[in-house]
């Protein structure tokens, strides 16, 4: 299975995400978040709810294909409200064995951006998990290309404990959310995909039970203080 996975692109290179799309033609459109434009971006413009709605309505078709099932998981800069019900589908190869992670760590910096989780709401959500081949979080696990830019660990502790106590841990964790931390890191069978700002194209074998970045590239090389 050929995955697509795009994260934090804040509204910015839609054009050149619908090309990857159109040139790799994936089995599988994975969005980790923050795929919105950021606060600022749509400040002074009314409701920022309304105008999250009204942008993702215009350049959603970029993301969506009909060869391929797109899943768009929400980041700390998507508003408390927004929701595509319709990109929340997983392939049919994957039914039941994709765990989704919502909530954002609360602890390294409470931003007062959604979803900003405390470490009891944290742990439920990975509880929750059913021994996933594949696991969507915004958030890196910690300790897992989490690194700020002011050199501090900022990921989901939850997440990473579950990775190093769990006999079959998932095969692939594709997340964001921490800018300067782009980049893939492999845990035993696990291979985890940091795609902030940019993309990353994977390949899931299930038959084989690996993962395995084929590429990966920034589609913005700025960073940003706040992730």
């Amino acid at each position: 299975m050929k995955i697509l996975h795009f994260s934090d692109l804040h509204g910015r290179h839609t054009k050149a995400a619908e090309q990857l799309i159109d040139t790799h033609a994936p089995n599988w459109i994975v969005l980790t978040g923050d795929m919105l434009p950021d606060f600022h971006m749509i400040g002074g413009k009314g409701n920022r709810l309304d105008c999250q709605r009204e942008w993702w309505g215009t350049y959603r078709s970029s993301f969506i294909r009909p060869y391929s099932i797109t899943t768009l998981t929400l980041g700390n800069h998507e508003i408390e409200g927004f929701r595509d019900r319709a990109l929340e589908a997983v392939p049919v190869a994957l039914l039941g064995k994709v765990g989704v992670l919502q909530g954002n760590p609360a602890e390294f910096g409470a931003w007062g951006f959604s979803r900003e989780y405390a470490k009891e709401a944290l742990q439920a959500e990975v509880d929750a998990l059913n021994r996933p081949l594949v696991v969507l979080s915004h958030c890196p696990p910690h300790g897992r290309l989490d690194v700020t830019k002011g050199v501090q660990h900022i990921g989901h502790l939850p997440l990473r404990l579950h990775l190093d106590e769990t006999l079959d841990a998932p095969l692939l964790v594709l997340c964001g959310h921490v800018h300067e931390s782009f980049g893939q890191f492999r845990q035993g069978r696990t291979m985890i995909v940091n795609a902030a700002t940019g993309y990353a194209l994977v390949d899931l074998d299930l038959a084989r039970g690996q993962a395995q970045v084929l590429e990966m590239s920034r589609m913005n090389a700025s960073t940003h203080e706040v992730p």
